[in-house]
């Protein structure tokens, strides 16, 4: 059962026990090979992983007792995904005015699913222009960009990243004086928000690829056990 690891979220109940966590963290990986740990770029949570549940609990204890440090530990958060499944029109002007220039940015176009092959949501995330003229600065498309990009990373579902949409952008306005960055950012973001409301916005689930050796003999218990 060597390659059968455990994994468990932990973090600190008081900041001023961080250095003592690290060190500990860093002595139990020198110490055992099969004691991993490895900060999740989703969720932000330290993850430690290891032989079974007894083997982290031990390391647990050992860090509150040779290190007087109190862990909280827990499952890892599942890293969910959203995706979209229909196409939907965006219309989305961001005006503020507080005296002195403001913000002006207009921005229409449309969100819509990528798919692959197999009909799944793509991995991906796009931006494309179809603008004919010049309605929108050239030097601000970075900007509606950054912005859809920025919206992208946390849908209104459940809070996880979008995959598999396209933001296009057809059309919009500007103003002279009040268009900038932030004005073209904003309504980038917020015309997202409007479009991804109405383009039936769905939770993705990790899919996991498990690989199974066994012994000829046993492939019928296996097969069996599997579709169970």
């Amino acid at each position: 059962l060597a390659s059968c690891l455990v994994g468990s979220e932990m973090c600190i109940r008081d900041r001023s026990s961080a250095g003592n966590f690290s060190k500990a963290l860093g002595r139990f990986q020198r110490e055992d090979p099969t004691f991993r740990v490895h900060l999740d770029p989703d969720s932000n949570q330290t993850i430690i992983s290891g032989m079974g549940e007894l083997h982290l609990e031990i390391y647990i204890e050992r860090m509150k007792r040779e290190y007087n440090t109190d862990v909280v530990s827990g499952k890892p958060q599942v890293n969910f995904r959203e995706t979209i499944r229909a196409p939907a029109k965006f219309d989305y002007t961001h005006k503020k005015q507080s005296g002195g220039s403001g913000q002006f940015g207009k921005v229409q176009g449309r969100l819509e699913p990528i798919l692959t092959e197999a009909g799944l949501a793509s991995n991906d995330v796009e931006f494309e222009v179809e603008i004919v003229g010049n309605p929108i600065p050239p030097q601000l498309i970075p900007s509606v960009e950054n912005g859809f990009r920025e919206a992208a990373n946390s849908g209104s579902l459940v809070g996880h990243a979008v995959q598999g949409v396209r933001f296009v952008l057809e059309d919009g306005a500007s103003h002279v004086v009040d268009s900038n960055d932030v004005a073209f950012r904003l309504a980038a973001q917020g015309a997202f928000r409007q479009a991804y409301a109405q383009a039936d916005p769905t939770v993705l689930e990790p899919i996991m690829a498990v690989e199974i050796t066994a012994p000829t003999e046993f492939q019928g218990s296996v097969i069996g056990s599997i579709n169970k």
